[in-house]
């Protein structure tokens, strides 16, 4: 089990949340703007990136809400 502390927590649920998507949606754009047909493999690669990265995420802050942990750390299982 690896333990992430609240501050890294918060960093990478950020990243995920708000980081990811938006370089997505650049990728998309600018493959677009500049006629790049291989754009969308990027495009998908980093969205299920994403959607894995943060489901793992949401598994965590359901371990750590449910199960009572009061040291400050997130639980990520392997």
């Amino acid at each position: 089990m690896m333990s992430l502390n609240n501050k890294s927590y918060d960093m990478l649920k950020w990243f995920v949340l708000i980081v990811l998507p938006a370089v997505s949606v650049l990728v998309q754009g600018l493959g677009d703007l500049y006629g790049y047909s291989s754009s969308e493999v990027y495009v998908s690669t980093i969205n299920l990136f994403t959607v894995f990265v943060g489901t793992i995420l949401q598994i965590s802050s359901k371990k750590y809400h449910d199960g009572g942990n009061n040291n400050g750390n997130s639980a990520i299982s392997h």
